[in-house]
């Protein structure tokens, strides 16, 4: 197939310059996309499980004051305010805070203002694995993901532009594209 040589000209430079953004990102992506395809090797890894109680002003504790009591728990150290909910009953009321790789709950008693705190961190592969699916990491990070996707579909197709161009590359490239095909069509048979 013949191209405009300018064509290949800046398909090569945006596929160089976009390969080197990805290389980090493509190494993070793979491993991580290795680690959660074998989630038994971390069988043995324990998450690490810290407990706390301790107690609250009763005025932080009114519906009014919760913007208040968010704050004080920041400042405290007893929350990172990553992914917060909460859950407000007649006597107690319970706040989650998640992150990828962990997840921290506390209940509070209204009426004595008594906490009682329990923070799970899962280890750094956890962390990892969640950055990679996205889970509970922000929009910033969503947004890492998503340029991080668009570049390697422009990656992809600089990639696939540059091999047409080469003769000798045709039949590699007409095998790749029907056995990928093939490989899809015969996954989605019998799945």
């Amino acid at each position: 197939m013949r191209l405009n040589k300018s064509f290949l000209a800046t398909s090569r430079l945006i596929h160089v310059y976009v390969s080197m953004a990805l290389l980090s990102l493509m190494i993070f992506f793979s491993i991580t996309g290795i680690t959660l395809n074998h989630p038994q090797w971390f069988a043995e890894v324990k998450a690490e499980v810290v407990s706390a109680d301790f107690s609250i002003s009763h005025n932080l504790l009114t519906v009014e004051k919760q913007g208040k009591l968010i704050h004080y728990l920041l400042e405290e150290g007893h929350i990172r305010g990553s992914k917060l909910s909460f859950e407000r009953e007649d006597d107690e009321l319970f706040i989650s805070d998640k992150g990828p790789g962990r997840y921290l709950s506390l209940t509070i008693d209204l009426a004595s203002g008594d906490a009682f705190k329990e923070a799970t961190d899962y280890g750094y592969w956890a962390l990892f694995n969640d950055l990679h699916k996205g889970r509970n990491s922000g929009d910033l990070w969503r947004l890492i993901i998503d340029l991080s996707a668009g570049l390697m579909i422009l990656f992809s197709i600089t990639g696939f532009v540059l091999a047409l161009a080469q003769r000798r590359m045709n039949r590699t490239v007409s095998l790749s594209i029907i056995s990928t095909l093939l490989v899809i069509g015969i996954y989605f048979t019998w799945v």
